[in-house]
């Protein structure tokens, strides 16, 4: 191999795939050990964390109005009994609200100031359509609502447009995701990682030929050798050399993965708390990831929501408490943030099978990460224009304000570019 491409096979390695986490760190941690033995550990940069509630997540059962009779009114099977709503206390904003029976480590968090509640958060003319207004949710656009799926899936995603901004130069490991490829990681140049990729074929080969034939090194190579004799047996050369030294670390990366499986690390063996896990696991050991996609589904409770919904919302408080635990063990509380977000509401009346139906705004949650813990915007009334003309919760808060207090508040970056000017910003942090 000539000097050329010796060195865009180094810097590939140097800033690709392989590069993205300490594997050495990664192999000699110990995720048995006691919280209060946790290392300690300087964060190279902030994390967000994004869990996905993917169905349509019914926010007056889970914020629950409990000093609002209209909720009880409308809710005469489904209602979250007053007795059982774990209810805020100490701030005056919060008179009447309370989180569902199963979300006690909500108040917890509440009341230690780690938890800020976005009340009402959805957008103008709300679609009810599963893949639109997720579509929309991902794209972060101003004019997404006017376009078709396909025609807004044709364009970039509020994250995408993040890292080609802000991460160029970096590896696809700057976003990390469970699930489908989403479009809110879709950008110019990057589209994020899927995790299940990496715990079944941890950098594997197959995945190689795509990495290299995007990787600016892979290109410079390939320009260089156009003047050359031996282009062939030039590329085979670095396809080789690559290929070894991924193996090397596949091999390694497997046995990291398959030791955390097998000890589980303190987090519940659920869906929720497995993704959970594996992202801590690759937070406190020095990954260059930004922004972690973690999703649970089964929020589309149109027929006997009660019970399905209290297994959902136990799932994720269990999964938080772990994940949360983790991170200020481990002196990472102020550089992990949570947000939670589903594509709508419910409708405010259940309907004949005691479920609800497809609706408007629902409130988000924001964790930890130096948040300042609160309520954000008024309770829902419940009552004449906000409601929609379907029954939904009018929306308050756009959803594109909390993305650019994220961003610029916590992830200090400016975002023109990527979040339309018309949005402000809330004071999250």
């Amino acid at each position: 191999m000539n000097r050329k491409n010796e060195i865009a096979r180094r810097e590939f390695m140097k800033t690709g795939m392989l590069a993205s986490f300490s594997l050495p760190s990664l192999l000699s941690f110990s995720a048995n050990a006691a919280p209060a033995l946790l290392p300690r550990i300087s964060a190279k940069h902030k994390t967000l964390v994004i869990i996905q509630l993917d169905g349509g997540n019914d926010g007056l059962n889970t914020v629950v109005p409990w000093g609002n009779s209209r909720y009880y009114r409308a809710r005469r099977n489904i209602a979250i009994k007053e007795t059982d709503v774990l209810k805020f206390t100490g701030v005056k904003a919060a008179e009447g609200l309370g989180v569902h029976t199963e979300m006690d480590y909500f108040t917890e968090l509440f009341q230690e100031g780690s938890l800020a509640v976005i009340n009402n958060v959805g957008y103008e003319q709300p679609n009810r359509s599963h893949f639109k207004s997720g579509a929309i949710w991902e794209s972060g656009l101003d004019d997404a609502v006017l376009g078709s799926e396909d025609e807004i899936r044709n364009h970039t995603g509020w994250l995408g447009r993040y890292f080609d901004k802000h991460c160029a130069g970096e590896s696809n490991l700057v976003g990390a995701y469970y699930g489908s490829s989403p479009l809110a990681m879709r950008g110019n140049a990057f589209s994020g990682t899927s995790i299940s990729d990496l715990q079944s074929q941890p950098f594997g080969f197959m995945k190689l030929g795509e990495e290299m034939s995007m990787h600016p090194a892979f290109r410079k190579m390939q320009e260089a050798e156009k003047s050359q004799k031996g282009v062939s047996a030039n590329k085979v050369d670095f396809v080789r050399n690559v290929a070894a030294e991924t193996q090397t670390s596949t091999d390694q990366m497997r046995k990291f993965l398959a030791e955390v499986k097998e000890r589980g690390g303190g987090f519940p063996s659920t869906g929720l708390g497995k993704q959970l896990g594996m992202i801590s696991e690759l937070i406190m050991n020095g990954g260059d990831t930004r922004v972690y996609l973690a999703k649970i589904g089964g929020f589309d409770t149109h027929s006997n929501q009660a019970a399905k919904h209290a297994k959902l919302w136990k799932e994720i408080t269990d999964a938080l408490r772990a994940f949360m635990g983790r991170m200020k063990a481990s002196g990472l509380a102020n550089d992990v943030a949570v947000m939670t977000y589903s594509e709508f509401g419910r409708q405010l009346n259940e309907n004949g099978t005691k479920g609800t139906d497809h609706g408007a705004a629902a409130p988000m949650f924001v964790i930890g990460g130096g948040v300042k813990g609160g309520i954000f915007g008024k309770p829902p009334a419940l009552k004449g224009d906000k409601i929609t003309n379907y029954g939904g919760l009018s929306y308050e808060i756009d959803f594109r304000s909390v993305y650019k207090s994220i961003l610029e508040q916590y992830l200090k970056v400016e975002t023109t570019g990527i979040i339309s000017e018309k949005y402000p910003a809330l004071k999250l942090f």
